[in-house]
């Protein structure tokens, strides 16, 4: 069992380097980069962009080199301090983007799971102790329900 796991965890880092390049390739196909989008964005509130702005703007978002040295620094940034980078939409860090996220979707995991287990363990109990009795069977019944409401609602 432990080389099964061990099997597993070894195939995890070729598949997250294959999702992350993946992940990153589709970001990059879209024609243009965000200081273009930027660009055109102030374009239509009247603001004027001169070349020297967009270009120093690439450079400070290293949109100036080549994919695969991105994709490389972003990895490197991400393996050995953590850091995801900077949103280019909300001008702040990735990561606490995402951890504000995360803990509204956690929060809502585990108070949903603690909430199944407050139901299904008292109606399990139930079950047992009064075998084959009406409040099994209603019990029972309202338990499958349950189960053929879809996950979503």
């Amino acid at each position: 069992m432990a080389r099964f796991i061990l099997t597993r965890l070894l195939w995890m880092i070729p598949s997250l380097i294959v999702i992350s390049f993946l992940a990153f390739v589709l970001i990059q196909l879209p024609p243009g980069d965000f200081v273009t989008t930027y660009i055109a964005t102030l374009a239509s509130s009247n603001e004027v962009v001169d070349q020297a702005a967009a270009l120093a703007l690439r450079e400070r978002f290293g949109l100036d080199q080549p994919m695969l040295v991105q994709y490389f620094k972003w990895i490197i940034n991400i393996v050995t301090a953590g850091d995801f980078g900077m949103s280019f939409e909300w001008q702040q860090p990735v990561g606490e983007l995402i951890w504000e996220r995360m803990a509204l979707t956690l929060i809502l995991t585990f108070s949903t799971l603690l909430a199944t287990w407050g139901i299904a363990l008292p109606i399990g109990i139930f079950s047992a102790v009064k075998k084959y009795s009406i409040g099994d069977y209603i019990v029972t019944m309202f338990s499958f329900i349950g189960l053929a409401v879809p996950s979503f609602l």
